[in-house]
Parts: structure tokens; C-alpha cells; sequence
């Protein structure tokens, strides 16, 4: 038998490095626990255990229960052998149940003994529970054999495949950069239970031309890619979010490819790896929901998300993976480029200037040409070949970004087909002249101060309901005062289309950054874990009777699970005496108990007994 004691005499010889990653990997209640001895009965405790046991595969549940019909540890080699002889496991090897006990080792679940390893008596009892405990029976575990697997894709089938990858790929690449620029206009507001606020996930929808249900994929297509992220609540640009932008499309694409393979845990790598080439359709959920018996809603869940990515990657298309996901799965994210590449249209670095102010793209832009006139022009329509529109409102966040009459020009120029029109020209000019025409700086307290002389303009700005939030006050015929400070009430002014700028205490125009998700220096957080186990160390230090404490604790755990251990005892002669006792009670400073060897009933002195262990 593998008790309670056992444990608790494991987790005090544990290095603390390991005893903490244990922890994380089994969270167990702290209340309550001032020595090993608790700890062990936390961990051991029937709900604690089913919260181990139901995220575990197969395999590993099908270990447990055979080691489980053992009484004595059992090595990987034996393992192998009877997990053989049963439909679910057949040609497990002993590298795949060594692995397997070591991981279950790790979760605190069987103990390693002689080169092999048992399960705690308490998993055991609660996987002989079976549906009464929550798992999966015993018998059921062990004798379903995996369902067939899906058809290799036919050859025939994969030019269809791939140019529709290709597609997606592309629209992925243009979602994720048409996200992280509304974003950076206005952050989006994270739940605290978890999920997009729903106005936020409105307006990015709205933003990208997509179904609100898209939206979660996508930013977290963005979010494992570390090109946005939540701070202070909301989902916002990281600061490695620029340079992507900038980059060519291929290398774009393989950032995120890159992001969601290094992202897969382990299992799901193995699982997506051993279907390269073939259908990710319902028999994949039939795979997972048979691989973990005890928890196969979570783990569809689980795969759901990631399947849904593959799908707006390019790396799978009509849950087929195409030749770039097959690359990215058998040999990584640079031959998966190579492959996707080849099916991209070829990107254009010049645009037809339209006299009704819109622009079109013949094809796709290249990043450098896209990213700057998106700083100038409005997106219409985003698509293969996209549309823009220039408006009074977008030149005049172009100069408020830093761009003037001559630099808009210069760049126009030298990307149209079509030169300049007179019409855009004009409404450069004249942006550019209107510009200024409101201005905001810093007050001593704080607060943003709001000036004009074009007193109509500022009469306009108060009333207005958009801008309500800033709780705008007027101080004089020329200024209005906000207890917002000077960024806030600029950008808020600027996304409402005003001729902006925002000045410095000395008057001098300065363009304000909006904020980003910033690369911050580690915070060492707190590790409950860690702390839990410096705690337990220390006391187990500080205490000058801890012998006779851990002593007396084995003894009383003994007794209350009246279980048959080896009591050492130190006799007259000063030889020591093991006998195989039943404890039965504990008082008066004796321990009595039933000799099993000799079938007796004996009654013993604390003082002379010298140390426990367990039979096995």
C-alpha cells in the first residue's frame, strides 16, 4: 500500500525546486496545512485527486488503473507488457509508459519505488470509483480501441487546397494588420471574466468587414504572435506590433504560422503532426474525445480553437491541411513560408489617384507603400485590390502624425500611376491650412485646456455629444477646460475629426504617442507555491522536536487509516526490533497495536520506538 505517510515522507525529502513545480501542477488548498503530513492529505484529498486525474490522456489513466491492481510498484518494462494486452494500449512501448509514469510521478499520483512506481491507495480508490467519482470505468478505459484515422489528402485534391489556403493567408495577414491599427486608434475592452466587451468587439468587427464571432480568433491569432496585448484591461498594439506591420507579407504570415505551432501544447502537437496530410474533420474530435476520457469536452474545446486558427492561417482549408500546413508541421516555419509564398499574388508599389479622392491598389500593397498611406487615407474596401479614400479628416491626422503640404505630396507622387489630381491637391492645401486651427496643451494641475479663436469651432466642440466623456467646461470665449489630461482630450478630439495639435508647455507643437503595450522590466510576482514550501521548511527547521513530531504524525496517520506499517523499536539490549503492527491506539504514552506476524496483540513505549516506514 502506498499511504499518506509515503507521501508525506516524499515530499519532505522532495528539492524544493521540484516540491514547488508539483504544486503548480496540483493546486491543493493552503488553509490548514503547517507540515508535511497536511499537505499529503490535501493532495490526497478525493477532490484534489479527481482534479488530477480528469485532464489526464488515456495512457495514462490506463497505467494508473493496471498499477493499480498491483500491491507492489511495478517497472515501465512490466507496464508495457500488460497495457499490451488491452485494445486502448496495444503497442505501447516501455519508452511511452516510462514517460508516462514519470509525468504521473510528477503530479504527485504514484510513488517511485525499485525502479518502477504505485498509486497512491487514494487514486486508486477513486479510479475504482469509476462514474460514481466522475472518471470513466475502468474496464472501458482500457478495452476501447482508437478510432480509424481520416484518408491521406488525395494529390488531386491539394492545387484547390492550396490556392484556397493561400487566400485566407493572405486575408489573415490583412485582418491581423487592419486589428492592430484600430487598435491603435482606440483600444478594445477586455472582460473580467474573460472575452471582448461586446461594444469593442462590435467595432472591430466592423472595422475588419468580419462576423463578430471571427473577432476572438483573430486577436488571438494576434495575441500568441505577441503583436497585442491586455494591459489595464485593455487588448492594445504591443510594441512589436510596428515592425510586423512593416514586413513583407511572407514573413508576416510565418510570424503568426510560427506563433500558433510554438504555441500547441505538446499533446495537440503530436496529434495535429500525426494528421499532416490528413482530414482535421470529425474524427479528430472522435481522437481527442478518446483520448481523455474523463475531460473530452474541454479537450474539443481545446482543439476547436486551434482548428479554427489553422483555418484562418491557411494552414488547413476545409479542414484539410495544405502543402504550406504540412510543411510548418513536418519541418517548421521557414519551409511552411516557402511553400505558402509560391500561391501569394505578387505584391504593387504603385496606386491610380482618383479625382473623386479615392485610390485604387491594383493588387497588394507593399507593407512600406500600405502602412504610409494608411496614415493619410481612409480604408473602403480591403480586398486582393483595395480602396481608400482621402478626406479633410485623414490629411489632417497625417500632419498631426508629423507630415506636411510637401512630404503628402512627395510620397503621392512617387506611387501614383496617375500623378496628383487637382482636386486631392486641393484638399491637401487646404487640410493642411485648417490644421491648428484647435489647440491642446497641459494645464499646471494636469487637467487639458482647450484653445481656439475660431469661437463657432469651439462652441461646436462643447456641445458635442461624442466628446461628453471629456466633460468639457468653458472658461472663457476662447478656451474650454477638461479634467482629462492633454493626450486624452487630443486624441479624443482627433478621432473626432477636428484640425488638431497638441502643444507643449512653451507652446511649441508636438505630436503625442498613443499608448502601446510596452516591454516592461520583470516584476517579481508572488509564488504561493514557493511560498507555501519555504514556509513548511522553515518550520520543519525551527521545531527542535520535529523527529519526535514527524514520529508521533506517522504514527497517528497510522492509526486513523489503521494501516499495517513496520514499527522499529529500540529493546533493553539496545538492539533494534522491527515488528509488523496494525496500530490500533495511541495513549499514556504507549503505543498499542496487533503484531501481524505473530498475531498478537502488543502494547508498546513511545519513548522506544525508534521509527516508522511503510510495508512496501
Amino acid at each position: 500500500m502506498t499511504t499518506t505517510p509515503a507521501l508525506a515522507a516524499r515530499l519532505r525529502a522532495m528539492p524544493d525546486d521540484e516540491l514547488v513545480a508539483a504544486l503548480r501542477a496540483r493546486p491543493v488548498r493552503r488553509s490548514g496545512i503547517s507540515d508535511f503530513f497536511d499537505l499529503a492529505e490535501a493532495l490526497l484529498d478525493p477532490e484534489a485527486v479527481q482534479r488530477a486525474l480528469a485532464p489526464l490522456d488515456r495512457l495514462q489513466l490506463a497505467a494508473l488503473i493496471v498499477l493499480g491492481r498491483e500491491d507492489d510498484a511495478r517497472s515501465p518494462e512490466w507496464l508495457a507488457e500488460r497495457l499490451g494486452e488491452h485494445p486502448a494500449t496495444a503497442g505501447t512501448g516501455a519508452r511511452h509508459t516510462a514517460a508516462a509514469l514519470a509525468a504521473l510521478s510528477g503530479l504527485l499520483l504514484v510513488h517511485p519505488a525499485d525502479g518502477g512506481a504505485a498509486p497512491y491507495d487514494a487514486v486508486t480508490a477513486r479510479l475504482d470509483a469509476g462514474r460514481q467519482g466522475g472518471l470513466p470505468r475502468a474496464e472501458s478505459v482500457l478495452a476501447t480501441a482508437p478510432p480509424p484515422l481520416s484518408p491521406v489528402t488525395a494529390e488531386a485534391d491539394l492545387p484547390a487546397i492550396d490556392r484556397l489556403a493561400a487566400e485566407r493567408a493572405f486575408e489573415a495577414v490583412a485582418s491581423v494588420s487592419e486589428l492592430l491599427a484600430e487598435l491603435g486608434r482606440e483600444g478594445a475592452r477586455e472582460l473580467q471574466k474573460g472575452g471582448l466587451a461586446l461594444p469593442a468587439s462590435k467595432r472591430l468587427a466592423e472595422a475588419l468587414a468580419v462576423d463578430t464571432t471571427a473577432v476572438p480568433t483573430i486577436l488571438s491569432v494576434a495575441g500568441r504572435a505577441g503583436l497585442a496585448a491586455v494591459a489595464d484591461g485593455l487588448w492594445l498594439p504591443s510594441a512589436d506590433a510596428a515592425a510586423w506591420q512593416h514586413a513583407t507579407t511572407p514573413d508576416r504570415w510565418r510570424a503568426l504560422a510560427s506563433a500558433w505551432l510554438a504555441a500547441l501544447p505538446a499533446d495537440l502537437s503530436a496529434l495535429f503532426a500525426s494528421r499532416s496530410r490528413a482530414r482535421w474533420d470529425d474524427s479528430l474530435r472522435a481522437h481527442i474525445a478518446w483520448l481523455y476520457p474523463a475531460s473530452a469536452t474541454e479537450a474539443q474545446q481545446r482543439i476547436a480553437e486551434r482548428v479554427a486558427e489553422a483555418e484562418l492561417l491557411g494552414i488547413t482549408a476545409r479542414r484539410l491541411p495544405s502543402s504550406a500546413g504540412t510543411a510548418l508541421l513536418e519541418a517548421g516555419p521557414a519551409a511552411a513560408a516557402d511553400a505558402m509564398v509560391a500561391h501569394f499574388p505578387a505584391e504593387v508599389s504603385k496606386v491610380y489617384l482618383q479625382h473623386d479622392l479615392t485610390v485604387i491598389s491594383p493588387g497588394p500593397l507593399a507593407p512600406e507603400v500600405e502602412s504610409r498611406l494608411r496614415t493619410m487615407a481612409d480604408l473602403e474596401s480591403r480586398a486582393l485590390a483595395s480602396t481608400f479614400r482621402f478626406s479633410a479628416a485623414s490629411v489632417a491626422r497625417a500632419v498631426t502624425a508629423g507630415e506636411t503640404a510637401g512630404s503628402i505630396h512627395d510620397f503621392l507622387a512617387a506611387v501614383s500611376l496617375t500623378g496628383v489630381p487637382q482636386p486631392l491637391d486641393y484638399l491637401i492645401s487646404d487640410a493642411v491650412e485648417r490644421h491648428g486651427r484647435v489647440r491642446v496643451r497641459g494645464a499646471n494641475d494636469g487637467r487639458g485646456v482647450v484653445r481656439s479663436d475660431d469661437t463657432m469651432l469651439l462652441g461646436t466642440i462643447a456641445v458635442d455629444q461624442s466628446l461628453s466623456q471629456l466633460r468639457l467646461v468653458r472658461v472663457d470665449d476662447t478656451t474650454l477646460s477638461s479634467r482629462f489630461p492633454r493626450d486624452v482630450v487630443f486624441w479624443a478630439l482627433s478621432d473626432a475629426r477636428y484640425p488638431v495639435v497638441a502643444e507643449d508647455a512653451s507652446g511649441a507643437a508636438v505630436t503625442p504617442r498613443r499608448r502601446t503595450v510596452t516591454a516592461r522590466a520583470a516584476v517579481e510576482a508572488r509564488d504561493p507555491d514557493a511560498e507555501l514550501v519555504a514556509r513548511l521548511r522553515r518550520e520543519d527547521a525551527a521545531d527542535a522536536d520535529a523527529g519526535e513530531q514527524w514520529l508521533a504524525r506517522q504514527l497517528d496517520q497510522a492509526v486513523r487509516a489503521r494501516q499495517t506499517v513496520i514499527v522499529q523499536v529500540a529493546m533493553p539490549d539496545g538492539r533494534l526490533v522491527d515488528y509488523l503492527l496494525e496500530p490500533t491506539g495511541i495513549g499514556g504514552g504507549r503505543l498499542r497495536g496487533r503484531d501481524r506476524a505473530a498475531d498478537i496483540e502488543r502494547t508498546l513505549p513511545l519513548s522506544s520506538v525508534k521509527g516508522l516506514r511503510s510495508v512496501d
